[in-house]
């Protein structure tokens, strides 16, 4: 199912400048996104269109004029990304696309105000066709607060709905999405990542003690070789039980990560900080499926002679508890 997307990013003052050259194409080529068709660029077109100067210049006046109080680590401007899922975008006429970005305008304009919005330009010369929407986080009150109108996680999350029921009610075919790549980690109990890094650490150890058993060894180097597979193996079935339980999440969020990548950077700016901090948490999610392969390989290597004695010996142990 395709996912209306919308993904806010807040910019303080050092990366209003490089954000406006993306947005509104001031580079003469684009090295660090292949993905740009400069060819194509003349097909991008502005919903709302940029200011007179410079979005920097535009912002110190619209924040002068309002009287608002600035710190040195104050949220100057949101970026905001419109867009969805890439089968969706590139399966509508020229006029829909326009149409699903205006719907979209209106329904951040009605939330932040349309006279703080200073710039909404359409890319068409990527991948999939997007927007960015840049706006001023001034308050009624005439404070310069990001946080008034994007508030916590619980806020973000009602965004991501009221614009979902906004743009499936004309198209309704379309899913709600995430506010973000890495909430979706909560979904995955924190004793299974630790799980996986102590049976991870463990690995060459159990390959050892493999090699160390078979039906003619005996003794120390086999007793000691048995305790340690004893004490793994419920640990190594208990891990790939729960991965069991959670890979048809892991699969769909590896979907979803590969159908977010080519405007998954749109919102890049000094080394990509929000999205790279999202792929290193959803990278610890993919370990995690790379682990238990791992396991289920070395499982199998595990004689049925063997596996049956450690079933006598925890039969035993549960009998003598």
């Amino acid at each position: 199912m395709p996912y209306a997307i919308l993904r806010f990013q807040k910019r303080k003052a050092g990366s209003v400048a490089a954000c406006e050259r993306h947005n509104e194409r001031k580079k003469e080529a684009y090295k660090s996104n292949p993905d740009i068709d400069m060819e194509r660029s003349k097909y991008n077109y502005h919903l709302v269109p940029p200011p007179r100067y410079t979005y920097k210049k535009e912002i110190n006046r619209m924040v002068q004029a309002a009287g608002c109080k600035v710190r040195k680590d104050s949220v100057m401007m949101v970026e905001t990304l419109i867009t969805a899922s890439p089968e969706f975008m590139n399966s509508l006429p020229p006029e829909e696309q326009k149409a699903y970005f205006a719907m979209a305008l209106d329904f951040i304009a009605e939330r932040v105000g349309k006279e703080n919005i200073l710039s909404a330009v359409v890319h068409m010369d990527e991948k999939t066709p997007h927007m960015h929407l840049c706006f001023v986080p001034i308050t009624p009150e005439g404070k310069l607060s990001a946080k008034y109108f994007l508030g916590n996680q619980k806020s973000l999350s009602e965004w991501q709905t009221a614009y979902h029921e906004r743009m499936s009610a004309r198209w309704n075919e379309l899913e709600r999405g995430q506010s973000s790549m890495i909430t979706g980690r909560k979904h995955i109990p924190t004793w299974l990542f630790k799980l996986g890094g102590r049976l991870d650490k463990q690995y060459e150890e159990i390959v050892a003690a493999l090699s160390d058993i078979n039906a003619f060894n005996a003794g120390k180097k086999r007793d000691k070789a048995l305790s340690l597979l004893s004490a793994w193996l419920p640990e190594a079935k208990k891990f790939s039980r729960e991965i069991g339980k959670q890979s048809a999440y892991i699969d769909s969020l590896k979907k979803k990560i590969g159908q977010e990548i080519d405007y998954a950077g749109r919102l890049r700016d000094e080394k990509y900080a929000e999205e790279l901090k999202a792929q290193k948490a959803n990278q610890k999610i993919f370990e995690l499926q790379r682990t238990n392969q791992q396991l289920e390989r070395l499982l199998k290597k595990i004689p049925p002679e063997v596996l049956e004695e450690l079933q006598k010996q925890n039969k035993n142990r549960s009998r003598e508890r």
